[in-house]
């Protein structure tokens, strides 16, 4: 199983490559508003992370996150797929 917090700071710097700013998920009470990033780009990540997790775009659209928890479990509670490995995940969204 991926260590979703390490697969999130991934999909951050493949979404966002040139966030300074960007501290890293440490946890998953880390709320998406004081992670470094702002909302426009959470949504690129969301629909990435959707890609991985064979959610269809649409349905992503209509998670409303505040914690990484709360993506987590929004994610889990409606993939299709689930990646072995953070290499094969990001296979997903290249």
């Amino acid at each position: 199983m991926i260590n979703f917090i390490e697969l999130v700071n991934h999909v951050v710097r493949v979404a966002k490559p040139l966030v300074p700013d960007f501290n890293g998920v440490k946890t998953l009470n880390d709320p998406l508003k004081e992670c470094g990033i702002d909302s426009l780009d959470w949504l690129i990540v969301m629909i990435y992370l959707c890609e991985i997790y064979g959610i269809p775009e649409a349905a992503g659209k209509e998670f409303y996150p505040v914690t990484i928890q709360d993506l987590h479990d929004e994610l889990m509670k409606n993939k299709t797929r689930e990646p072995e490995t953070i290499e094969e995940a990001l296979s997903y969204i290249k």
